[in-house]
């Protein structure tokens, strides 16, 4: 538990470091060269999450995970794979959605080293159970991200707080966000950054190498045929496939917001959804721990569910009621009033919040009673109506139906909310009975006597 724990922080404070980089970028840059950013990373992560293909999950399940070889092939699968789909889209899409080719360039440098490279690297070094250095590479992951930052727009920020704390009027210039190397600050952020993970990407690649006892073995069993050559074997990509599938359903109802906003509005709203959906969705570790701990603890009986509901309920209540409180304070004092409905957007995906953390709970009791079936299907309804409904108003946005002319960014931010309550509906149908439970866990007990 107490690994688990710090391991937690870790994420959760790294998170919280990248959330509050991307808060200082968004004050410091207008709202439309922000949204401009947000819908290319977006894009360019949802690639990364193709390109890998499970690879980084198979690597934590796989009898040679922990292997140099193992992360060899997986990497250069993955990189490979990325690079082709980064050029299709760059040449193909990008153009007809009017993406900077020098933003995307960059952002998809960076999804490369941190969605595919990284995430391989940290499989490794979790299989290697090098705990401490993977929470290393956690924290410098966030360090770059604040390092592009600081670049980007540093010593405006800096004046900034002086005026802010102060009350001093400072020139125009002074506070005023100016990138390096003559460039505009989000140009500059988005190749400082991308450097930067290059960067920590290699130097978790040298982190995770063999140590001198690990190395002999690692080349004894490659010599054996144990290893499936330069690329995954067939067992492994079809085990990929099914992570693949899963990270797909979690990106579609959890991170492509940005993506559907991008195509139902202006990059200003893009920009409000970005800015809300970083600061939510580096809360995610809380549920998302409380699901690490409690799986194995519900497999064997239900006699912490009550304990489980309690201690999630407690996390979820007071950082949604939170979120809601200091919305209007982070759209009006902290950005300016700059980004639109701000705090509106805050407040549905505090909502959303809140719910998901019940949704967290009913699928922990799913996967402990091994109905991971139902889970799926529950996520894959959920991500139905998150891209489905996104899609429809984006549809209605450029038509010229009677509806184009409703509110369509509240109805827009309702459908997340939707999309939650019918997945927390469909688990809480799907969960058997305390007795039903009972002797499922009895069967084990009972085939080992």
């Amino acid at each position: 538990m107490s690994e688990a724990l710090i391991f937690s922080l870790f994420n959760l404070m790294a998170r919280g470091l990248s959330s509050a980089a991307g808060l200082l970028l968004a004050r410091a840059v207008a709202p439309e060269a922000f949204g401009e950013y947000a819908l290319a990373l977006n894009y360019a992560v949802l690639l990364g999450v193709l390109a890998r293909m499970g690879g980084n999950e198979v690597l934590l399940v796989a009898s040679d995970g922990a292997s140099s070889s193992a992360l060899r092939r997986w990497m250069s699968v993955g990189i490979g794979v990325y690079a082709l789909l980064a050029i299709g889209f760059a040449v193909g899409i990008a153009p007809l959605l009017g993406l900077s080719a020098f933003i995307f360039a960059f952002c998809a440098l960076r999804a490369a080293a941190e969605q595919v490279g990284l995430q391989m690297v940290n499989s490794r070094l979790q299989r290697q159970e090098r705990l401490g250095r993977v929470n290393l590479m956690t924290v410098l992951i966030s360090l770059a991200v604040a390092i592009g930052v600081a670049c980007a727009a540093g010593p405006a920020l800096y004046h900034q707080a002086l005026e802010l704390v102060g009350g001093t009027s400072l020139p125009t210039a002074a506070t005023t966000p100016a990138g390096m190397f003559g460039l505009a600050p989000v140009p500059t952020f988005v190749m400082v950054s991308a450097i930067a993970l290059v960067v920590v990407m290699l130097l978790g690649m040298w982190l995770s190498h063999d140590s001198k006892r690990e190395a002999p073995a690692d080349a004894a069993n490659a010599s054996s045929g144990e290893q499936h050559g330069r690329l995954p074997s067939k067992a492994d990509f079809s085990r990929g496939r099914g992570f693949l599938y899963n990270n797909l359903m979690s990106f579609a109802y959890l991170q492509a917001w940005v993506i559907l906003a991008g195509l139902a509005f202006a990059p200003a709203q893009v920009a409000s959804v970005s800015v809300v959906t970083s600061i939510v969705f580096a809360l995610y570790v809380f549920p998302t721990s409380l699901y690490r701990y409690y799986l194995p603890k519900l497999a064997q009986s239900d006699a912490r569910l009550r304990e489980y509901l309690i201690i999630a309920t407690g996390f979820a209540l007071p950082v949604a009621g939170g979120l809601a409180l200091v919305a209007p304070w982070l759209a009006e004092q902290f950005l300016n009033g700059a980004y639109p409905r701000m705090t509106l957007t805050l407040r549905a995906f505090a909502l959303v919040y809140l719910v998901h953390a019940f949704v967290t709970c009913a699928f922990t009791r799913l996967a402990a009673l091994r109905n991971n079936g139902k889970r799926l299907l529950c996520q894959s309804v959920g991500a139905t109506l998150v891209v489905g409904g996104g899609l429809s108003i984006a549809a209605l946005n450029h038509s010229a139906s009677s509806l184009a002319s409703q509110d369509l960014y509240a109805i827009f931010l309702c459908v997340p909310v939707a999309a939650e309550l019918v997945m927390l509906a469909m688990a809480l149908c799907f969960q058997p009975t305390r007795q039903a439970a009972t002797d499922h866990h009895a069967k084990p007990l009972a085939s080992s006597h």
